[in-house]
């Protein structure tokens, strides 16, 4: 579930062959099949770094989501899941 607050910002550092590679402006609290979404779009971390996460994104998703039409360097924004416990924030998407 997700709160529609952005955590931070990211540059696309790449859209290669379904992989999805973002350069967090911060660092995340996210690891490696936690959910993220990226400008609007949740996705599944396949690998986490420091600043920065890669996830697999299927064509379909390509196709019927913004994120079809990323290209390295354009500006995305960053959404952790909410966690138990965590206060809202803002609300329920």
């Amino acid at each position: 579930m997700f709160t529609g607050l952005v955590q931070t910002t990211g540059t696309v550092a790449a859209l290669d062959s379904g992989r999805l590679t973002v350069d967090a402006a911060h660092p995340l609290d996210l690891s490696e099949g936690g959910s993220v979404a990226v400008s609007g779009v949740c996705l599944t971390a396949a690998s986490v770094g420091e600043c920065g996460f890669e996830a697999d994104v299927v064509d379909e998703t390509l196709r019927r989501t913004s994120l079809g039409a990323l290209r390295a360097g354009d500006a995305v924004n960053v959404e952790l899941a909410l966690r138990a416990g965590e206060p809202l924030g803002g609300h329920m998407v």
